[in-house]
């Protein structure tokens, strides 16, 4: 992952972000991040299940802390709460976002290419992949073999298009996000993210 997971690392990294959410309200943010309050707790869908931002910190449905990237992904989505919803809903690709350049070797290695080579020849098990995470069919008329979208986080969705090998070319698959994201999210996070639907989707083909 971009960031360095050592106990201490994530120990700051975490009490950081939590420290900078103490000083936020997000009373009337409600629809421009699709979260809701419940009392003090600021509840927030993720990946089809619900993480509560608590007074002890972040809790997923079993009570439990997520795991660190997890946490970085939310806090970081909560910390970047925008005044307004911004509107630029174009597709584009994770390369052409601000500051994304030291991580594109990152997202090609450990988002993009492990889906071309894990589902070349397999389109059935990556659309079975596809419906155990909820990716649905898209509002939007692309050439490929398979294309889905899915909605980790509430205003940060997430297209994937696939094309399978033939006798021209390799499978190829493009994760590609919304241009306003980077007002949600930064880069880092941004590829956070990819990675992390990334191998949720290897892993439901795998279990």
């Amino acid at each position: 992952m971009p960031q360095t997971t050592t106990g201490s690392v994530y120990h700051e990294t975490y009490y950081d972000y939590l420290e900078q959410l103490e000083k936020m309200r997000f009373d009337g943010k409600e629809a421009v991040l699709g979260i809701r309050l419940d009392g003090d707790t600021v509840v927030v869908p993720y990946f089809g299940q619900s993480i509560r931002l608590t007074a002890d910190g972040l809790k997923d449905e079993a009570g439990r802390r997520p795991d660190f990237s997890d946490c970085v992904v939310v806090l970081r989505y909560l910390i970047m709460c925008p005044r307004f919803e911004p509107k630029q809903k174009e597709w584009a690709a994770y390369r052409d976002f601000p500051d994304a350049g030291p991580l594109t070797v990152f997202w090609n290695d450990t988002v993009e290419r492990p889906l071309a080579r894990t589902f070349s020849g397999r389109v059935n098990a990556l659309e079975k992949a596809c419906d155990v995470l909820g990716g649905s069919l898209p509002d939007t008329d692309i050439t490929c073999d398979l294309c889905r979208n899915f909605i980790p986080l509430p205003k940060m969705p997430l297209l994937l298009v696939f094309n399978d090998a033939d006798d021209d070319f390799p499978a190829s698959a493009s994760l590609l996000l919304e241009k306003r994201a980077s007002t949600y999210l930064d880069a880092e996070s941004l590829a956070i993210l990819g990675h992390l639907l990334s191998s949720r989707l290897l892993a439901a083909a795998s279990g």
